[in-house]
């Protein structure tokens, strides 16, 4: 029976995972894909498997690419990527996306693996929940680092307890390997070392091996590197391009993603956990790190990754949402751990009690279900037609291009990446004006949105800005409107999180858009 939930779970998970991967295409939407995509190009343009691109650093994704694209290109169209690219961005779009989307299939059967090492209802409810968890099925539509950076952590998770039993070579360079696999993801994944440096010291002192401290732990040090080396030797023949990207992406100033000390990051991961996961499922977490402390679960020890990656990626000076997934591993695993031992306990302590049992299995229904209705509403999502592609077809009609038009960032014109607009525009005398900076000098359109506005709307620092959104709107008029079906704020409270998934799911279902707002004004010829 536990075999066939599994198997059903594994399918229903990739359903949600692979369903809408060609969302937004031939648009490129999202505004971080290009650096793995045009990375993996690249390489296929100088022939090499050495990446040339260090920002993440996304070595990894970029190979599989490469790979990926190299067969796609010459056994379906004769031709090299690079080549057949100039002609079709979206199916190499499409791959790299795929390529995501197996990360996070993949972490499904990790994450039975882990749970299978507590009792095999344990494994299937860590299945369930990481098949299930909104955030990891939405990245997993991306093709961007922190789904496969999360796979890679629970490797090194499952690795480590298999080390912590039998203390093998085998198990230590398993773990060794995920760590390389973490860093050549994304720099941050050196954090996973941690887990491999506490389990060693547990083994050492556990089996009183002292010298095993300093032959594991050498060897431990040494094979990571290796492994990383093995992996992409560029990080450490260009060392200078590293060390750039490590210090430099760490700073004030990223719209909408600064402005928190370390205390708020960690708050602001906090919460966007228990929004997506719910009240109940959060309490399951607690039980479980009361659980594996009173039955001194050794075993759950490499769970504490995801705690090093919330107190480490929090000292960063950025957040965003996405970077929290590796943190999220961690409860997701540990909150099975306590609903099986607290059920355990009330069998053996309450056995002629009903009350406490179907307490317990309404509780797990009401998880359940809300995991299953956000993870219906986040595919749904990417099933739906964006309003950056519903407005392309109506600036084609009325030949509104970046030549005539006034445009943001997140608009049909410039639909996934960032661009601001404010020196084209002077406040004079209470009225908004195009400036002599304006490009074009005779704009006739301004195109806006609310993926740009809304993040200077969001800071009261940004006074000026938000001024001339004020003007635009009520001094140019609009010519049309493309608004989104609103899904409403997350609610860690499980009933009202899971209707407001099932009535925006309903709405997509009858033709609701998703994506931002796009408005576009016409220029008064005073002006």
């Amino acid at each position: 029976m536990t075999r066939w939930l599994f198997v059903t779970t594994l399918a229903l998970g990739s359903v949600f995972r692979l369903g809408g991967l060609a969302w937004g295409l031939p648009l490129t939407l999202h505004a971080d894909e290009w650096v793995v995509v045009n990375g993996a190009i690249d390489m296929s343009a100088r022939n090499s498997f050495e990446p040339g691109y260090f920002f993440r650093p996304d070595h990894l994704e970029m190979q599989l690419s490469y790979l990926a694209y190299q067969a796609y290109s010459h056994l379906l169209h004769g031709m090299s990527p690079e080549v057949w690219f100039a002609q079709d961005q979206a199916s190499f779009y499409l791959i790299s996306r795929l390529i995501t989307a197996v990360f996070g299939i993949a972490m499904i059967v990790l994450a039975y693996l882990i749970g299978k090492r507590f009792a095999r209802p344990v494994g299937l409810l860590s299945a369930m929940a990481v098949a299930f968890f909104p955030p990891f099925i939405e990245n997993s539509h991306f093709a961007t680092p922190d789904v496969p950076l999360a796979c890679a952590c629970m490797l090194v998770v499952l690795a480590s307890m298999r080390y912590l039993e039998s203390a093998t070579w085998r198990d230590l360079l398993l773990a060794c390997l995920g760590v390389s696999l973490a860093v050549t993801i994304k720099y941050p994944g050196a954090l996973a070392a941690v887990v491999i440096a506490v389990v060693v010291i547990i083994g050492v002192v556990r089996d009183r091996a002292w010298l095993r401290f300093f032959s594991h732990g050498a060897g431990a040090i040494g094979a990571v590197f290796a492994f990383l080396f093995l992996l992409s030797p560029v990080l450490f023949t260009n060392l200078a391009a590293v060390r750039e990207q490590v210090t430099g992406q760490n700073s004030t100033g990223h719209l909408g993603a600064d402005g928190l000390d370390w205390s708020g990051n960690m708050a602001f991961y906090a919460r966007d956990f228990a929004v997506s996961a719910g009240a109940l499922l959060v309490l399951c977490v607690a039980l479980g790190i009361f659980w594996a402390v009173r039955l001194r679960l050794v075993q759950a020890v490499p769970l504490m990754l995801g705690l090093v990656m919330w107190v480490g990626l929090s000292r960063l000076e950025l957040h965003w949402d996405r970077w929290g997934l590796p943190m999220y591993v961690t409860p997701l695993l540990v909150a099975p751990i306590g609903l099986y031992y607290t059920v355990v306990w009330v069998r053996e302590n309450r056995p002629d009690s009903r009350w406490p049992t179907a307490v317990l299995a309404v509780a797990a229904a009401v998880i359940g279900v809300n995991l299953l209705a956000g993870s219906a509403a986040t595919t749904a999502s990417f099933l739906a037609t964006d309003t950056r592609t519903a407005s392309l077809g109506y600036t084609h009609e009325h030949s509104i291009t970046a030549d005539n038009s006034i445009y943001e960032g997140y608009t049909p014109l410039s639909p996934g990446a960032a661009k601001v607009f404010f020196d084209a525009f002077a406040v004079i005398d209470g009225r908004l004006r195009l400036s002599a900076m304006s490009t074009p000098s005779d704009a006739k359109f301004v195109v806006t949105s609310t993926g740009m506005s809304a993040r200077f709307m969001a800071e009261p620092k940004y006074v000026e800005q938000q001024r001339i959104y004020e003007l635009l709107d009520e001094q140019f008029p609009t010519v049309q409107t493309w608004d989104p079906t609103p899904r409403g704020d997350g609610s860690a409270i499980e009933a009202v999180n899971t209707a407001r998934s099932l009535s925006y799911l309903l709405s997509l279902a009858g033709g609701g858009l998703v994506g931002p707002s796009i408005e576009i004004h016409s220029v008064p010829p005073d002006r």
